[in-house]
């Protein structure tokens, strides 16, 4: 069962997944963190970085002043990636479904929000 244990502070939470038509690798994957620090008005603090998990895919994460976001890429069929973001400060939702769609040239995009 879920409570509010601080109700004056802001906790957002945004989980994407999408395919691609090839695996994001993890050039893309600082360029996009980069980016995505744009989208959603967040002060970098530490990143973008990225790595190879071989067989697995790549992943690669960011820190923020206001927390974070991570990326995961799979070499499944299609190509899945996954983007957590996890902030003390609000973001615009659709202004990064929409960025990432466009960025990543997804194919197909779904997200789950969560705003505490």
């Amino acid at each position: 069962m879920w409570k509010n244990l601080a109700p004056d502070l802001v906790r957002q939470r945004l989980i994407l997944e999408g395919t691609t038509e090839t695996i994001v690798k993890p050039r893309q994957i600082k360029a996009f963190l980069l980016r995505l620090a744009n989208v959603t008005k967040m002060d970098v603090i530490s990143g973008p970085f990225a790595y190879s998990a071989r067989e697995m895919g790549f992943g690669g994460w960011v820190h923020w002043k206001s927390s974070g976001a991570h990326f995961y890429s799979y070499p499944t069929s299609p190509p899945l990636f996954t983007v957590d973001l996890y902030t003390c400060k609000s973001f615009p939702v659709a202004h990064v479904v929409r960025f990432t769609r466009q960025e990543l040239s997804a194919m197909v995009v779904v997200w789950k929000s969560i705003h505490v």
